[in-house]
């Protein structure tokens, strides 16, 4: 309900243009005047609304080859209908409500990228090659998903979308553009059960028609393709979101030849200007074969999908560019030649500089711009070894610090739903082995711990319920209880990240405890595993423990996440910052967060986030010099000592070998 007065009170504010205090308070005085909104909170309602007009957004930065543009948006922009575009701004703005400064900033990127590439109308065969790199977790696909919207409205009729090498993402993906860009749910059996059919965008305005070739279902094939109805040749837009895997991409080649003619004694596709998404860009994508006139198959794959389509833009998008910068520079390799576009993060978002900060702090210490919620663990390596092997013995029991963990998820959820959260996504993330025995057995093992939480709590066993008091109320030597969470927080420069930080009382989260812990599941995320992080599926809020190890270390967004139990190690950048999980919004519950890692992993996030902020200032500085290129980004990137690589030296040993450095 708190929502929907929400979305009142910005209908009676100005809709450009900075709001006031006053105006704020005057609006929300006549919303709760409406029957439906007279038991909310009055304080409650101006916070969360001064939350929205309160974030703030640094501007985007672009280094670009500036004798390889041909910009044409300016001129033609008013004779366009963004028709695409104008639906997904208001779902942005009433469902889901983005703040005007976080969907303003979201139009001027858009149009800067699409600026960036080309006039689709034009009568000439053209390739433009972009990368787009925002932080993890950022709001990456809402950035690409209205490009794809301009881009459908400006005359693009062919978008494809990669979104990682895993179905679980792919999936996720072709829903976020089911609600975003298409307007209707893709998977017709669940919208036929449902009946609801049109979606997101789809419940605004059902007169933007596009098709898409995939599902949220399925996977591209031909035989779905030809059998769906779609005609190649349609003026209307058509999508495709696949996973990038060589059958998969292979398939979508030669369907794609299919619709070829022939020119000169060429086959290419002149009817159609492609736009293609990479996200996840530096993941499969780069040619990681040291000969340069060879390409790994998806490499190759997505370069040919490219050279049938006379006139063919590529975009990346990743939070890790590490990869991207050392591809090698020719026309037809993936390296971003036109452009690189840096997107800053809304002051909402919770990055590893407020995770971390850049110097890790010692256990006596705290910071005012550090949020205090990383816990360091050392009870673990009885548990999970570093190192370990597939074939080891596996673990008996769960140490100490995985049990406090799952206890901090319980209180978690008791404490969302005693501030009014409820029916909404809770999710805790266990990563500390990528081996699938592994796995099943800590599967196994959280499933023992958590039901004697559950049952304890049911029981109320008294124990049990003081082992909970004590979590929330008392600190101890290596840990700091709730209370004092959200105190240090309210106490700092960062009180102002989230309006609903609040010490909360004990008795109103206890009220809450069981009904938390009743809707708990444990699923094991991998790619023989049955179980799925389907959130859709679950109107009234999934609450999960997710157990995994690649499959939650990439692109997929874990909704509500909340607690996070880390101990996988990587000697990479790229890798440990999409490790990340944690990072993003967390509205409402900020203060609610908890990371338990160990020291050496704590040390290494805090070089990463030193190392990002300087590849950042560097890109902002030389935005700034005039004649900056793409080619001219000389990534100035911190290395640790004898641990810490850039990315995988497989991806970037061409430009070692051509720098004559060893690998």
């Amino acid at each position: 309900m708190i929502q929907q007065a929400i979305r009142t009170i910005r209908t009676l504010l100005p809709s450009s243009g900075s709001v006031t205090p006053e105006e704020i308070e005057n609006a929300v005085n006549i919303a709760i005047t409406i029957p439906n909104y007279a038991g909310i909170d009055r304080d409650a309602l101006i916070r969360e609304t001064q939350s929205i007009y309160n974030i703030r957004m640094d501007d985007f930065r672009i280094i670009e080859a500036s004798e390889r543009r041909m910009p044409w948006i300016n001129e033609k922009k008013a004779s366009i209908r963004w028709n695409f575009w104008n639906r997904y701004r208001d779902y942005l703005a009433i469902e889901k409500n983005f703040s005007d400064t976080v969907i303003n900033q979201l139009d001027r990127l858009t149009d800067r990228t699409l600026d960036g590439l080309f006039d689709p109308a034009l009568n000439a065969g053209i390739s433009k090659r972009g990368l787009v790199v925002g932080q993890v977790q950022s709001g990456k696909t809402s950035n690409y998903t209205g490009l794809i919207c301009k881009a459908a409205d400006a005359g693009y009729k062919l978008i494809v979308v990669l979104a990682g090498t895993h179905n679980n993402l792919r999936s996720q993906t072709q829903l976020r553009l089911d609600e975003g860009f298409l307007g209707f749910d893709t998977q017709f059996g669940r919208a036929f059960r449902e009946n609801n059919r049109f979606i997101g965008v789809g419940k605004l305005d059902q007169n933007s028609v596009a098709h898409s070739i995939t599902s949220s279902l399925s996977d591209f094939t031909a035989g779905a393709a030809n059998a769906n109805g779609i005609n190649f040749s349609t003026n209307e837009p058509i999508i495709v979101v696949a996973k990038k895997n060589a059958g998969i991409l292979n398939r979508l080649l030669q369907w794609l030849s299919a619709h070829t003619v022939e020119t000169n004694g060429v086959r290419t596709i002149r009817n159609k200007s492609l736009l293609l998404i990479d996200d996840e860009a530096d993941n499969a994508s780069i040619n990681t074969l040291p000969d340069g006139d060879r390409s790994t198959r998806i490499n190759g794959l997505i370069r040919d999908i490219l050279r049938l389509f006379d006139k063919s833009a590529y975009v990346g998008y990743t939070a890790t560019p590490f990869a991207n910068i050392f591809i090698p520079i020719d026309d037809d390799q993936l390296f971003p030649r036109d452009f690189i576009i840096n997107i800053p993060p809304p002051s909402n978002y919770i990055g590893p500089d407020r995770i971390f900060g850049f110097q890790m702090l010692e256990d006596d210490e705290t910071s005012d711009m550090v949020l205090p919620v990383v816990h360091r663990v050392d009870d673990f390596h009885d548990f999970v070894p570093d190192r370990h092997k597939s074939w080891d013995a596996l673990p008996a029991n769960a140490p100490e610090s995985l049990k406090l963990a799952i206890k901090c998820f319980i209180l978690t959820c008791a404490v969302r739903r005693s501030r009014g959260q409820i029916g909404i996504d809770n999710s805790m993330l266990i990563h500390v082995s990528r081996f699938i025995r592994w796995q099943e057995k800590i599967k196994e093992i959280v499933e023992n711990v958590f039901d004697f939480y559950r049952r304890g709590i049911e029981m109320n066993v008294p124990g049990i319920i003081d082992e909970f008091r004590q979590a929330f109320k008392e600190d101890t030597e290596n840990y700091r209880s709730y209370t004092t969470t959200s105190e240090m927080i309210l106490d700092s420069s960062l009180r102002d990240i989230d309006p609903h930080i609040q010490v909360d009382n004990w008795a109103n989260v206890l009220e809450h405890l069981n009904d938390a812990a009743s809707r708990i599941q444990v699923k094991r995320i991998s790619g023989g595993s049955a179980d799925a992080l389907n959130y859709y599926d679950h109107p009234n809020g999934l609450s999960v423990i997710a157990i995994g190890g690649d499959k939650l270390s990439r692109g997929l967004t874990l909704e509500g996440l909340s607690v996070s139990y880390y101990l996988r190690a990587s000697r990479m950048y790229d890798t440990l910052m999409q490790m990340g999980r944690w990072f993003g919004y967390r509205p409402g519950y900020v203060d609610l967060c908890r990371l338990f890692t160990s020291r050496e992993l704590n040390e290494w996030f805090c070089h990463i986030a030193l190392a990002s902020e300087e590849l950042r200032n560097e890109f902002d500085y030389m935005s700034y010099i005039a004649g900056s290129t793409p080619e001219q980004y000389a990534l100035r990137v911190r290395t640790h000592p004898g641990v810490l690589q850039i990315s995988a030296s497989n991806k970037i040993q061409q430009t070692i070998c051509d720098l004559g450095l060893n690998a």
